[in-house]
């Protein structure tokens, strides 16, 4: 087991940042002093209620020094932060390098007379993050960071906060300014001011006053019961937050309207099913009920693995789909007794003709299209938009719809045949490939509070 680290100049702590092995100690104030020019103003890089972080020159490198402020953190609340920091290692934390707590005294006169009173500087020293915090780059779909970056955020993410659960921590502060990003925008959670540490035997602490964020706390604040339920509401809104560029509940289908423009047509597929079950994850975390947000943060790792592991059927020789079909969930904006349209959008990524045919597979209480199966031909580097009219339903109608989209290249000696019933059959049998994409319906309202308790089970 590697020991803490025994910093007293600075070629020591310079050295300690390219050795991941070292372990956080104490640090001398000379060398805080030192790195940060005396805790030079013009060195300051962030300043809140807690704490000024300063911008410290190690040799040919930087760290970042906390010096917490006198009146804001008792020696209480500085050694269960120091508790927290102690204890966590991980590529989504912030690396926690070292403390310091020197007591100074001095001379003061009260009263007529001098007494003796003592000054506490109580100090941190983390790696230097350079890209800033995430509340920097935050912006609404139409500008900003790509779906892919945003994605990484949210995932990196919630892998931090998954291992601060796994060592019994409860953050509690979890917002924008406390993401920051490092290089490749992996993203690293910080601030440790209002954690706290649980015994493995408990499911809560009782604390004498819960602080936070507003916006970000969770409304059960008020009980002073701690759970780990706190940090899944903070993340829900922070995901929101990611995705659309706002705080606040949306529902899963006008986020994925907002974000129709900006996804790469060659992984639209993928992407769009990443945005809305991150929204989905997003909506039940922020449930003003705890008892409805995700057990633990291992179930939303769960349903992030299970997302990723879906299969994608490739095209021949394994380079990309013939067709990029999006969205892969249509929601249907459900109104009694009216049809309902709803468009699906056909890339076509090859330099030939691809053919298709859609069918409902539902098989549930008769057809639910207007007209289905629905073929036709993709022309090459162009986009084939279909309309999907539902049949009219009732309240009591309303289900899932699954379909099934087949897709093969469509040669010149097959293409008076294309439109056959048994076309996608005879093609087969003849050794051509034939892609098959499941596709799911949902019909929906605006005025639904959660589509993601539309459980949606197909095939």
């Amino acid at each position: 087991m590697n020991p803490r680290a025994i910093i007293t100049t600075v070629s020591d702590l310079h050295r300690m940042l390219y050795d991941e092995d070292m372990k956080p100690g104490a640090l001398p104030l000379s060398v805080l002093s030192k790195i940060t020019n005396n805790f030079s103003q013009e060195l300051i890089i962030g300043s809140g209620g807690f704490a000024e972080v300063y911008k410290g020159m190690v040799e040919n490198d930087f760290v970042a020094v906390k010096k917490i402020t006198e009146e804001s953190m008792d020696e209480k609340e500085y050694k269960r932060e120091l508790e927290c920091l102690l204890s966590v290692k991980h590529k989504n934390i912030v690396r926690f390098l070292g403390y310091c707590g020197d007591t100074q005294w001095d001379m003061r006169r009260n009263k007529g007379k001098f007494v003796k009173s003592n000054k506490e500087k109580r100090l941190l020293c983390f790696e230097y993050v350079p890209n800033g915090a995430l509340d920097g780059c935050i912006k609404d779909p139409s500008t900003g960071l790509p779906w892919r970056n945003r994605y990484r955020i949210i995932k990196g993410i919630c892998e931090g906060l998954s291992y601060l659960h796994q060592e019994s921590i409860v953050h509690l502060d979890l917002k924008p300014g406390n993401i920051l990003l490092g290089e490749n925008e992996v993203p690293k959670i910080t601030d440790f001011g209002l954690s706290r540490c649980f015994r493995e035997d408990k499911a809560y602490v009782t604390a004498t006053k819960v602080v936070g964020t507003c916006g970000y706390m969770a409304p059960e604040f008020n009980s002073k019961r701690i759970t780990k339920k706190f940090d899944l509401y903070s993340l829900g809104v922070l995901i929101i937050e990611i995705i659309t560029g706002k705080k606040g509940y949306q529902a899963v289908h006008e986020v994925l309207e907002s974000w129709n423009n900006r996804l790469d047509i060659s992984q639209r597929n993928s992407e769009w099913e990443q945005i809305k079950v991150c929204t989905e994850i997003a909506i039940q975390c922020i449930d003003s009920d705890p008892a409805n947000r995700p057990d633990s943060m291992k179930d939303i790792m769960d349903r992030l693995a299970e997302m990723e592991n879906v299969h994608v059927i490739p095209a021949a020789g394994g380079q990309s789909k013939l067709l990029d079909v999006h969205p892969p969930v249509l929601y249907f904006p459900f109104e009694s007794n009216k049809v309902i349209p709803c468009s699906l959008h056909l890339t076509n990524n090859t330099n030939q003709q691809v053919a298709f045919r859609l069918m409902d597979r539902s098989n549930k209480s008769g057809p639910c299209f207007v007209r289905l199966p629905l073929c036709g031909l993709v022309p090459p580097r162009s986009t084939y938009t279909l309309v999907l009219t539902t049949e009219e339903r009732n309240e009591l109608e309303r289900r899932n719809i699954c379909m099934i989209l087949k897709i093969t290249i469509l040669g010149d000696e097959h293409i008076d045949k294309f439109q056959s019933d048994t076309f996608f059959e005879d093609v087969k049998e003849m050794g051509n490939e034939v892609q098959e994409v499941k596709l799911i319906g949902v019909h929906t309202t605006r005025q639904e509070i959660m589509p993601s308790k539309l459980r949606v089970t197909a095939f």
